[in-house]
């Protein structure tokens, strides 16, 4: 039975590297080459390259590398080179001695575990489980646990495998991984879901009523989940600050005492003074006894009262029965 050609070689070599690595590679050559080799990698389902193809193709890479190295080390240094390729001649015949590149496993290792695990996500197993090589234990078991379920078998299994690792190759690869934390750093990061719902409610808040009424009601009809959450954090209890004497007067009449005094528990002295002081002097002594007699009060059973304040608010306003100051 014919052994593999060496385009579908190369489809096991370039599947190893991440895929960023793998087009830079594919996008340098000649395209007569990178047609067959993309067409191959297309054509392959994702992971599916048995460890020992891999060990293969990576022998005959490595292979043919020495044999063109010592080809090279036959001919003569480029001018303005030294021999030893480490500086070049500057005016004079001085050599000007560029600084030794740093190791990028050593710059590798020094990446976390969290940092690792987003660089890594979508790559193949073959290249998890190779750069696991060069961790440290701990840092390697970190990203081993923090990987997906079905992928975690896979790399384990990959990386017990006997044999010695080429360290070109992880350099290279650790290099690439290096190389995309770089990228990742650069880019903002990405807010999350709550935050971006408290950005979006606190630029509807600053818009007309009548303009942020209108557009939380198109809203609703394409995602009323995500409309409910943007409308509770439109407003908040310390709104309550906000209001004139008249319209909290509407709004603490239609709750009961016990729910004045949770949303109160707790709460700043500003808003207990302005609620005090917009209820009778009989209401205020049976309000003092009851938060007197809540005692310790899960804070679940403040944020649901206070919430149930702050609902009445946004309704009200919405409906124009009041406008809330400054």
């Amino acid at each position: 039975m014919a052994g593999p050609t060496g385009a579908e070689k190369g489809v096991v070599l370039l599947r190893a590297l991440p895929a960023d690595l793998a087009e830079q590679l594919l996008n340098r050559m000649d395209t007569a080459v990178a047609g067959p080799l993309r067409d191959g990698l297309a054509g392959l389902p994702p992971a599916d390259d048995p460890p020992a193809a891999l060990d293969d193709a990576l022998a005959e890479f490595f292979d043919l590398q020495r044999i063109l190295d010592r080809g090279l080390l036959l001919g003569q240094p480029d001018e303005g080179q030294t021999a030893g390729g480490k500086g070049k001649k500057a005016a004079g015949g001085v050599i000007d001695l560029e600084p030794a590149p740093v190791d990028p496993i050593v710059e590798l290792r020094e990446l976390s575990p969290e940092k690792l695990l987003k660089v890594l996500d979508g790559e193949p197993p073959a290249v998890t489980a190779l750069l696991l090589v060069a961790l440290e234990p701990s840092t390697a078991a970190a990203v081993l646990k923090g990987l997906p379920a079905e992928q975690r078998v896979d790399v384990a299994v990959r990386f017990s495998l006997p044999g010695t690792r080429n360290y070109q190759l992880l350099q290279q690869l650790a290099r690439a991984v290096v190389d995309k934390g770089r990228r990742l750093a650069e880019q903002p990061s990405e807010a999350a879901p709550d935050a971006r719902i408290t950005d979006l409610a606190a630029m509807l808040r600053s818009m007309p009523r009548p303009d942020r009424v209108a557009l939380l009601e198109k809203m609703a009809t394409s995602d009323k989940m995500l409309t409910d959450k943007v409308r509770e954090k439109l407003f908040k209890f310390a709104d309550v600050l906000k209001l004139d004497d008249r319209s909290l007067q509407g709004i603490l009449a239609q709750l009961n005492l016990k729910s004045i005094a949770l949303a109160l528990k707790g709460a700043d002295e500003a808003i207990t003074a302005k609620v005090t002081n917009n209820i009778s002097s009989r209401a205020r002594e049976l309000l003092q006894e009851e938060i007197g007699l809540l005692g310790t009060v899960p804070p679940g059973e403040t944020e649901a009262a206070q919430k149930e304040v702050t609902n009445l608010i946004r309704q009200g306003e919405e409906e124009g029965k009041f406008v809330l100051g400054e």
